[in-house]
Formats: structure tokens, C-alpha cells, sequence
């Protein structure tokens, strides 16, 4: 019997948008229906990135449209992808022959314009999770993708959004945010919060990763880390090279971002360009897939196996390790777990139990 999976963080509502159709297959993407159930993946989390670029009034329409795609694609799916808020709803619709249950995301606080109406909006839409920032500072908190902001952590807007967040249960969290961010969600946060697609900084030194006390910080509040599989976060000879090579491939890809606001679909083209001219230049340092192993049992041997889970950030990074194409991996990555010694009863937790656990503290 195969063990089911649950992913924190997929990007494909952008490919959604672009046109893909999850239920006819998605060639240029990492997930369609068909990989998600070879997979064995029956919780996805599809997150909805809005651009900071985006000025007011278009940001949080942005995060709707991208919702509303979502939506549609479990409409179009005859039952096999089914929207759900809880892990009661995911297990009825899988017990009704759902495939994937699909759980609704925000991915940069940006999407709100400093408006805790709209944030209330999205948890009535379903959002269950919002990562407060993306590589850019906002008004009202830092993030690891810049070295200077005016202030420190979360700005007084910044502390009511966690607060209203734990209020309507919708989960915080921390992945890109600065560390002055996560030291204040620690100190004012009263429920579990997650880096839903974060790394091991001791294994690939970035400022997007996550140092051991930071780990240690979000496991000792009942969270999780979800491990991303971009080899530029999971491995520090591929970093290396890519800076060397490319230079800031993000700084690029955020520069095409700008160039393309109005043109997903000439955005998602120039974008998969970049990707592609990358892999081939990255070819020779591409971890293996064992790489997300070894970040996984960091996490484990620091703090346990109830504080990680997968956050595989597909349909949003431009490459990914060897022997892991797609969201059809998964078997394969716990295979690997089980022959480096991981008990079925850690891999089960690691899998789905640990998400659940946090879902049910932010009801």
C-alpha cells in the first residue's frame, strides 16, 4: 500500500492561469492529476503568489483571480481534485473517491494591501495558510530577501495581521520572511506556525534557508518545516555554481516578473526560458534526490520527526534534484527514506500526520 503524501507549497495556480489544464496532463509544469496520483499526493496545498511588483488596488484582485483559477480546476476535475478547508473535509472527499484533496494558499502578505478586510476575505475564500512575505520587504515586515529595511521584524500593522491570523485560523507562515520577522511571530503568534518551504541552513548556507535555532525556534512553537526541493536551497556546490554562472537568477527572474505584469502567459514563456537555459548549464552539479533526504534528517535529528514535512515548491523553481522530475517522485523520495533508516511511523508523520496536527491547531 502506498503511503499518501501531503505537499505545503505548490506554485501551479500560475499555471493554471496560464492555461494548463491539471486534468488533461500539464507537460510543461511539475503537477497535473494524473502525476499527483502516481504520486500517492491526496493533500496538496496550492499556494497563490502575488507579485510585490503589483501596486495597490491590482494585489489582492490578483490573489482572487488566482484562487478563482484553483477553484475551477477542482470544478473541471469530476470529483478527483476537491477544494476542502479541513482535514476532516480532505478525509470525507477521499473517502467519496477524491484523488487530492487541494488546500488554498496565499503566498506574500502583499496580496492584502495592508487591508485586514481583505485578509478576512481570503479566509472566507478558504486561504488556509499566508506566507507573510516574498524576496521584498513590505510596509509591514521583513524579509530575507533584502539586507535593509527601515525597520526591524513586523511593523505595528504587521503584529495585527499575525494576531487577526491566529483569530480566523489561518496559519502563519515564515518561509522568505527576515529573521527579525520570525523572532516577533514567535513572540506574539499563540498558535503553531510553519515555514512551508524552507531548507536547512547548516546544510546550504542562504538567507532564504532557516539557521538550527530557527528550527528549533518554530518546532518548540508546534510548527513544522516543509523541505524545498530547489537544488539552489538544498545544496551549497549547485548555490555556488548558479551565482557563479547566472549570477541573482531570482534578481532576473524578478526583473522578467516586472517586464511582463500584464502577460502571465508572456511572463510564464520568458520564464520557462530562463529555467530551461539554467538545467543545462546546471546540469553537472544537480544534487541527487537523496539531497532532500539529508535535509529532512536534519531537521529530524535537531528536533524530532514531528516538526518537517515536504514543501516542494513545484511549478516554482527552475530545476530540481536528479531523479525527481515531478510530483510523481514522491514514492521514490520515501523509498529513499526507508532505506537510510526512517521508520514507517516517522515517514507517516513526515507525510501528513505533522500538517494535520497543525491544521487542527489553527481551526
Amino acid at each position: 500500500m502506498r503511503t499518501p503524501v501531503t505537499d505545503l507549497h505548490c506554485d501551479t495556480a500560475l499555471e493554471i492561469q496560464t492555461g494548463a489544464d491539471l486534468t488533461s496532463g500539464n507537460p510543461e509544469g511539475h503537477v497535473d492529476l494524473e502525476r499527483l496520483d502516481r504520486g500517492a499526493v491526496t493533500l496538496q496545498v496550492f499556494a497563490s503568489y502575488v507579485s510585490s511588483a503589483l501596486p495597490k488596488g491590482r494585489a489582492f484582485r490578483a490573489a482572487m483571480d488566482l484562487l478563482d483559477g484553483v477553484e475551477a480546476a477542482c470544478a473541471s476535475s469530476r470529483g478527483a481534485l476537491v477544494k476542502v478547508e479541513t482535514a476532516a473535509e480532505a478525509d470525507r472527499a477521499l473517502l467519496r473517491g477524491a484523488k487530492t484533496a487541494a488546500f488554498l494558499a496565499v503566498e506574500n502578505g502583499h496580496a492584502i494591501e495592508e487591508s485586514l478586510t481583505n485578509l478576512e476575505r481570503l479566509r472566507l475564500r478558504g486561504v488556509r495558510y499566508m506566507t507573510l512575505t516574498h524576496a521584498r520587504n513590505l510596509p509591514w515586515a521583513a524579509s530575507s530577501g533584502e539586507e535593509r529595511c527601515d525597520f526591524e521584524g513586523l511593523a505595528p500593522f504587521g503584529e495585527k495581521v499575525v494576531a487577526a491570523m491566529n483569530e480566523m485560523g489561518m496559519i502563519v507562515d515564515v518561509s522568505h520572511v527576515h529573521e527579525t520577522t520570525l523572532r516577533d511571530v514567535t513572540r506574539l503568534s499563540r498558535r503553531p506556525f510553519i515555514a512551508s518551504h524552507s531548507d536547512a541552513s547548516a546544510l546550504c548556507p542562504c538567507a532564504r534557508n532557516l539557521t538550527d535555532d530557527q528550527i528549533r525556534v518554530i518546532a518548540g512553537h508546534g510548527g513544522l518545516v516543509g523541505i524545498n526541493f530547489y537544488p539552489g536551497f538544498l545544496d551549497a556546490a549547485y548555490a555556488e555554481r548558479q551565482n557563479a554562472e547566472l549570477g541573482d537568477l531570482f534578481a532576473t527572474l524578478e526583473q522578467v516578473e516586472r517586464e511582463h505584469l500584464d502577460d502571465p502567459v508572456r511572463k510564464a514563456e520568458a520564464s520557462r526560458g530562463l529555467a530551461r537555459t539554467m538545467r543545462e548549464r546546471m546540469a553537472k552539479v544537480r544534487p541527487p534526490l537523496d539531497r532532500i533526504v539529508d535535509h529532512v534528517e536534519h531537521v529530524v535529528r535537531l528536533v524530532g520527526d514531528d516538526f518537517v514535512a515536504f514543501g516542494s515548491d513545484f511549478d516554482g523553481v527552475p530545476d530540481l534534484p536528479e531523479g525527481v522530475p515531478d510530483c510523481a517522485a514522491f514514492p521514490a523520495i520515501l523509498d529513499r527514506m526507508r532505506e537510510r533508516g526512517l521508520s514507517e511511523a516517522s515517514i507517516a508523520k513526515i507525510a501528513g500526520a505533522n500538517f494535520r496536527r497543525v491544521l487542527e491547531s489553527n481551526p
